[in-house]
C-alpha cells in the first residue's frame, strides 16, 4: 500500500495494471491488486471446505433464533460475539461430509438425558421424562429441536465440492411441567425431507429464564435415520 502525494496524479480513483487506487480518508491511496488464486481440488481441501460450510450453517440456523443467540452471546466460549462462538465450539466435531452427534445447539448446560426418539413416516416422536428432569429443567419454557437431514458421501469416491444437507430449527412453547408427567412432541419433517435424506440427526435443549437470566440445558442429540 501507497499513498499517493497531492496533485501529482490528480483526482484519481480505479485501477491501472496491477494497481488499484482508492480515496481512503480523504487520501488517494494505491494497493497492488491480488493475483488471482486458483481454488484446489484437491480432496484435503474439498474435506476442508466442505466442513467449515456444514459448521457455518450450523451456526447461521442457530444463531437465527433470538434467544439461542443471546445464550451464546453469554456463554463462557472465547470467541468475539455469539455467532463465531458457535462456529469455535462445533468446528471440532463437524466432520467433512456431515455434522455428528457431538455437535450442539446450547453452550454445556444442564444434562439432560432422558430423552426418547422414534421415526416413522416423516414424524419424529420425542418423549421427555418428566420425573428424570433435574430440578431447574422443571421451570424450561422452549423445547428447541434442530432437525439436519443428509446423504452420506461414499468415503471411496471423491467427495462433491458442495454436501447436499437440510437444517431447520423447531421450537415448542412449554406451559408448567409436572415432574409426575412426561412431555410429548410430533415433529412433521415430510417438507423438510425433499428430496429425500438417507440420513438424519435430531439436536434437542430446553431453555428458561429466571431474574431475567437464561438457563440451559446441554445439547442431546439422536441419529434416528
Amino acid at each position: 500500500m501507497a499513498i499517493i502525494k497531492k496533485h501529482i496524479l490528480g483526482t484519481l480513483q480505479g485501477s491501472l495494471t496491477n494497481v488499484v487506487f482508492r480515496v481512503r480518508n480523504g487520501k488517494l491511496v494505491a494497493y497492488t491488486r491480488p493475483s488471482k488464486q486458483k481454488i484446489s481440488k484437491s480432496k484435503a481441501a474439498v474435506n476442508t471446505r466442505n466442513k467449515f460450510a456444514l459448521t457455518v450453517a450450523l451456526a447461521k440456523t442457530i444463531n437465527a433464533d433470538d434467544i439461542l443467540s443471546k445464550i451464546w452471546n453469554h456463554s463462557k466460549v472465547k470467541a468475539t460475539n455469539g455467532y463465531q462462538k458457535i462456529i469455535k465450539y462445533n468446528s471440532a466435531f463437524t466432520e467433512s461430509h456431515s455434522l455428528t452427534d457431538k455437535n450442539v445447539i446450547t453452550p454445556e448446560g444442564i444434562i439432560i438425558n432422558n430423552v426418547e426418539v422414534s421415526y416413522s413416516d416423516n414424524l419424529i416422536e420425542l418423549i421427555i421424562n418428566c420425573n428424570k428432569l433435574k430440578k431447574e429443567l422443571l421451570k424450561a419454557t422452549k423445547l428447541f429441536s434442530l432437525v439436519y437431514l443428509w446423504n452420506q458421501e461414499d468415503s471411496n469416491k471423491i467427495l462433491k465440492s458442495k454436501a447436499g444437507f437440510s437444517l431447520k430449527l423447531y421450537k415448542f412453547n412449554l406451559l408448567e411441567i409436572d415432574s409426575r408427567s412426561s412431555l410429548n412432541f410430533m415433529i412433521d419433517i415430510s417438507l423438510q425431507n425433499k428430496p429425500h435424506y438417507d440420513n438424519g440427526i435430531i439436536f434437542i435443549a430446553m431453555v428458561g429464564e429466571k431474574n431475567n437470566k437464561f438457563f440451559w440445558s446441554s445439547t442431546f442429540s439422536n441419529k434416528f435415520l
